[in-house]
């Protein structure tokens, strides 16, 4: 387990960081919850916010600014060969750059693919950032993908992971129509290699149907009152849509 001691005017924060998955902690009434690399920004009673981003060098002595502030890091696919990683920072401090790293799945660890040199100046900005690389990945299976900030002074963190996955052809879709619908409507998905679930949420999160759904296989859905529906895949929560039913 692992802690850093956060000071910010007269209060003092404690975060717990539990392995790398986050954590959260209370304090003078307050909770902070988060996960790794991910920001949160939080009001204090006496108006200020305080946000952070990517988890900070583990140094439970350190004080002064944080050398990053409220990194977001992104990955997308763009075709079949690359893939856009994308990231901007709201404040640097004596920042030297990002160290690129990926994972394939079938590879045991992260490894460097590039180093990107901070573009403040002198390793210090007070104004957004955006930086941009494309990794050429053919990988047909999934990649995770991470950057390590690192200092002028050698102390470095990591931001959240990102994956991607393989080839493009090969990726599932869901399709639902007529959108709206009136009485029923129609679903079908492309890219299954085997049977899989299709869930039916409404707005309130609660299952209220789900069947067998098998590649390129058109499924007609009936029976369901008026409403906003969330129809996605039962092996992939990413794999979805809205549909309103009249």
């Amino acid at each position: 387990m692992l802690a850093a001691n956060i000071g910010a005017y007269s209060q003092s924060f404690t975060p717990v960081v539990i392995n790398n998955g986050g954590g959260a902690h209370s304090t003078g009434g307050l909770t902070f919850e988060w996960s790794i690399g991910e920001s949160f920004t939080e009001t204090l009673t006496s108006g200020n916010s305080f946000t952070l981003g990517v988890l900070q060098p583990l140094n439970t002595a350190y004080s002064g600014p944080l050398p990053v502030n409220r990194l977001e890091f992104y990955a997308k696919r763009i075709n079949n060969t690359q893939v856009q990683l994308d990231w901007k920072t709201s404040e640097e401090y004596n920042n030297k750059g990002f160290r690129v790293e990926r994972r394939k799945e079938n590879e045991s660890g992260f490894t460097e693919i590039d180093f990107v040199n901070s573009k403040a100046i002198n390793g210090t900005s007070t104004v957004t950032l955006q930086y941009s690389r494309t990794d050429n990945n053919n990988f047909s299976g999934p990649a995770y993908y991470r950057l390590q900030q690192q200092d002028l002074d050698g102390q470095f963190s990591y931001s959240v992971v990102r994956m991607v996955k393989g080839d493009m052809d090969k990726q599932v879709s869901l399709n639902v129509w007529p959108v709206p619908a009136v009485g029923f409507f129609n679903v079908s998905v492309t890219g299954l290699n085997k049977t899989d679930l299709l869930l039916i949420i409404d707005m309130n999160g609660r299952l209220v149907k789900q069947f067998n759904v098998q590649n390129q296989t058109q499924q007609q859905v009936s029976g369901l009152p008026p409403g906003t529906y969330f129809i996605r895949l039962g092996s992939d929560k990413t794999v979805g849509q809205k549909i309103i039913l009249q």
